[in-house]
Order: structure tokens, then C-alpha cells, then sequence
């Protein structure tokens, strides 16, 4: 074999110029990334139950089976979509609180988004209900997730209740977990009548009842004060 066939390209190559030896391993999670990209674009345009893999797997231009051969199953296709839109949304959020945005208004435009995204909304509730089924094939994913969830945002629901933003009577580690169960109740009663269910006008009821000053109650100097 000459030189030339054996020479690493850039796809092996990491940021510094440093060869990988893992080339195709990463040259198979980009293509990974590029799938779950184009499924979230996908779901987000067509519903749920609109999006078929063939259209995911054309936009990407590889088979049906090169689709699955990165997730072993549909099932696990969808559960890893969820996950990336996850990391989608906590990036975003990170990167709008980096911004200058606080806390509870990136929480505001999560909920803002999902009203446009019903498609994705529809397959985080079908498949998060299926798998409460111990049998069911993204149990594990699912319950992982929740785990996860349940106290990421403990933090900044203590800080909150220091600056005087949040109830003095709730356990800041516990509201993250109300949080969580309102939305997914709440997703649930939109998706069955949206006309009827006002989405981001129930979240800021609920953020009402937390105490926590509404989005206009904000200085010119970009510091929330506290609502009689």
C-alpha cells in the first residue's frame, strides 16, 4: 500500500492537527449529530406522526438501514432525538443567561418555543408515557432523564429565594421537580386542545403562584424588583 493511500485525512485529524486514531469513530459520531439534527428539523415540521425515518435518512443522504445502523432500533433513534434536543435547549439556555438573560426568562422562552415545536412536543410526551413501561425499550433512557432533570436547576431556585424572588415556604430543591411535572402535565392538555390551552399564559400563573416577579417587574438597569 503507498503512502498516499495510508496518510490520515483531516476527518482524522482533531482540532491541534494531532492525528486520531479513532478517525472513523468520529467521523460516525458526526454523522450521528448531522441525524439527530435533521430529525428534530424534521419532527418539528411534520408532528410526530407525520415524520417517517425515510425522510430523515434523505435528507441526510444515506438508506433506512444506514439510519438505524447508528441508533440499533427506531425506538432508540427517537429516545437519542429527545436527548439532543435536551442539550439543544440547555446549551441555548446557558448561552441566553451568558447573554444577560436570567434564569426564569429562559425558562419563559423554553415554554415560547415549545408552543411553536408541537411536533417535538407530541414525541416527548407519547414516548415518555410508553416508557414508564418497565419492558419498554427507553425505560432506562427515560428514567436517566428525569434524573437528571429533577435538580439541575436547584441552584437557581436558591439563589432566587436569597434575592427574595421566591416563595420563603418551598424547598428550592423541590421546585425544579414541580417545574417539571406541571410542564409535561401542561404539554399534555395543549396537545390535546391548543385552541383552548394557553400555554405560556398557565406557565406565568404558575410562576405567579412560586412568587416569582413577572417579566416586566425589571429597572432599566436590567435588576428585577420585588412585585407588591
Amino acid at each position: 500500500m503507498s503512502d498516499e493511500a495510508t496518510r490520515p485525512t483531516d476527518a482524522d485529524r482533531d482540532g491541534t492537527g494531532d492525528v486520531r486514531t479513532d478517525g472513523r469513530r468520529v467521523r460516525g459520531d458526526k454523522r450521528r449529530t448531522t441525524i439527530l439534527s435533521t430529525a428534530i428539523e424534521v419532527f418539528g415540521e411534520q408532528g410526530y406522526r407525520g415524520t417517517s425515518l425515510r425522510e430523515i435518512a434523505r435528507r441526510v443522504g444515506i438508506s433506512d438501514a444506514g439510519l438505524l445502523h447508528h441508533f440499533g432500533s427506531k425506538m432508540g433513534l427517537l429516545a437519542a432525538t429527545i436527548a439532543q434536543r435536551d442539550e439543544m435547549d440547555r446549551a441555548r439556555r446557558e448561552d441566553e443567561e451568558a447573554a444577560g438573560a436570567t434564569f426564569v426568562d429562559t425558562m419563559r422562552e423554553q415554554v415560547a418555543r415549545n408552543t411553536r415545536s408541537p411536533g417535538l412536543v407530541a414525541l416527548h410526551v407519547v414516548l415518555s408515557a410508553e416508557a414508564t413501561d418497565p419492558q419498554h425499550p427507553a425505560h432506562e433512557s427515560f428514567r436517566e432523564r428525569y434524573r437528571q432533570i429533577r435538580h439541575q436547576d436547584d441552584e437557581s431556585f436558591a439563589r432566587l429565594q436569597a434575592a427574595g424572588e421566591l416563595r420563603r415556604d418551598v424547598d428550592p430543591r423541590r421546585v425544579g421537580q414541580l417545574v417539571t411535572a406541571m410542564m409535561d402535565g401542561l404539554q399534555l392538555q395543549w396537545l390535546l386542545d391548543p385552541e383552548a390551552v394557553d400555554m405560556e399564559g398557565l406557565f406565568e400563573d404558575f410562576l405567579h403562584l412560586l412568587e416569582i416577579p413577572p417579566r416586566d417587574a425589571a429597572d432599566t438597569d436590567g435588576e428585577t424588583r420585588q412585585t407588591p
